[in-house]
């Protein structure tokens, strides 16, 4: 379902435009944070985070995998219109994923029209400079980190991308994408600390504002590697089986030492840059979201989202397009604006960042997208628009569909062999876990949920993604 213009609404009954943050984890299950129910991992600056502003309940990412997903935060539109679908390589063993189509709009290039100053640090995911579908070419000032999800596989790169060049990382282990044999566990320069610094000086260099900065953590995608000074927070305190027979990512000593020591090191730095905004006279200025591009992973090269229940009550990983896999931890932070300490259970997604970020802005968005800004929830007014469905698809393994409309979702699989089954239907009011098929019992909702799928889907340019 098509959102129409969003209205240019004043940001904050203020002529003064505030800067805007988005810092999106990768591969984050909805579990993984205090603020959401978690035991062992400690995430306090987050989770203060949640106390200082406003908790969502029912948000959903993109896709349940890393470059659809991005997508559909960059463009406003679900999967069934986004211009990247599914995560493809350019080409065998090249570096970067498929460009998105020419005349894409981003809420970038929205923003800097706007007047703000623009940046990505952290992990990009969508083309490469010479497919003219690099950060610069989408309305980003400035990029620094990855450019392919596919080296992001390591924390010690041989380089990082800035501003569509590469910038060598002396002492780190060589790693070219597509590569055979595992991931050199450790080396001189962890990216992480590299692109935290980066963002904080960025915000420094542009504290006059407005900005917008999408901080696009690549923690705690595998593989597992962590600097030691994190490490020992974690290490002994639960038993541990060695991961040694890892094909590709890095094999570790004391794999959940090591998974909880990583998020934990990203929760340090969303702590440090809040104090940076506060030291500079921000903090009020400054509207501040957390997210998570999809859902834990399933158990790969040593992680343990069993143990860590990793995605608290859900059912599915990464991959799958049960709630697992898509539904993600979402907070917002805006003293004085957002009110502290509120739970959402506003039903919304990715493809409502853009309209919300341009009514902040005070900035129009386009026609066409399938967004609604949920500004109004986050600043108590009135009027919130709601969904009549949210769609998702996922292309790999032989294709599905998800739709969620009010309490109801369903899933149907395999939808390249059989396109006409009857989806599977949960009702997530009474079964959050989508343990009871009732397509069956509900036909009439079922057959609903069907119609929803097929006027969702529209063909798309690269022919690789129609159904």
């Amino acid at each position: 379902m098509l959102a129409s213009t969003v209205s240019t609404a004043c940001p904050a009954e203020t002529a003064v435009k505030p800067n805007i943050v988005f810092i999106l984890a990768d591969d984050l299950g909805y579990g993984e944070l205090g603020c959401y129910g978690q035991k062992k991992i400690k995430t306090p600056n987050i989770d203060r985070m949640a106390v200082e502003g406003m908790r969502f309940t029912n948000f959903y990412c993109g896709c349940s995998v890393c470059a659809p997903s991005r997508c559909t935060l960059m463009t406003g539109k679900h999967l069934g219109h986004a211009t990247v679908r599914d995560n493809m390589q350019r080409g065998p063993g090249l570096e970067g994923q498929h460009p998105m189509e020419p005349g894409t709009v981003t809420v970038a290039q929205l923003l800097k029209k706007a007047g703000y100053a623009t940046a990505i640090i952290g992990k990009w995911g969508l083309g490469m400079p010479q497919d003219h579908s690099s950060p610069l070419d989408f309305g980003f000032d400035h990029h620094y980190g990855y450019l392919c999800q596919g080296m992001a596989h390591t924390y010690y790169p041989p380089y990082l991308w800035r501003d569509d060049k590469q910038e060598p990382l002396l002492g780190n282990p060589a790693y070219s994408y597509g590569q055979r044999g595992v991931i050199e566990p450790s080396g001189k320069t962890y990216s992480h600390d590299l692109m935290a610094e980066d963002a904080l000086r960025w915000v420094r260099e542009h504290k006059g504002g407005p900005f917008f900065l999408y901080l696009a953590f690549t923690i705690p995608h595998v593989s597992l590697q962590v600097p030691e000074d994190s490490l020992a927070e974690y290490r002994g305190k639960w038993p541990e089986t060695p991961m040694t027979t890892s094909k590709h990512y890095a094999n570790h000593d004391t794999p959940r030492a090591a998974y909880a020591a990583m998020i934990t090191r990203m929760d340090r730095d969303v702590g440090r840059l809040l104090a940076q905004l506060k030291e500079l006279g921000l903090d009020d200025r400054t509207l501040v979201f957390f997210a998570s591009d999809n859902g834990a992973v399933f158990p790969l090269a040593g992680t343990d989202p069993e143990f860590f229940h990793s995605n608290g009550e859900l059912r599915g990983y990464k991959q799958d397009l049960y709630e697992g896999g898509i539904r993600t931890p979402f907070v917002a932070r805006w003293p004085g604006r957002v009110k502290a300490d509120v739970t959402s259970n506003l039903i919304a997604a990715f493809w409502d960042v853009m309209p919300t970020l341009c009514e902040i802005a005070g900035t129009p968005a386009p026609d066409g997208i399938d967004g609604f800004s949920i500004a109004p929830t986050l600043l108590g007014h009135a009027g919130q628009r709601v969904h009549e469905y949210l769609y998702w698809e996922y292309h790999s393994e032989r294709r599905a569909q998800a739709v969620r409309f009010g309490d109801w979702k369903a899933v149907r699989k395999n939808v390249k062999n059989a396109p006409d089954t009857t989806p599977e239907l949960y009702n997530l009011g009474s079964d959050p876990s989508e343990k009871t098929n009732l397509a069956g019992q509900r036909p009439d909702l079922a057959a609903k949920a069907a119609a929803y799928m097929k006027a969702a889907h529209a063909p798309s340019w690269e022919r690789k993604w129609n159904f």
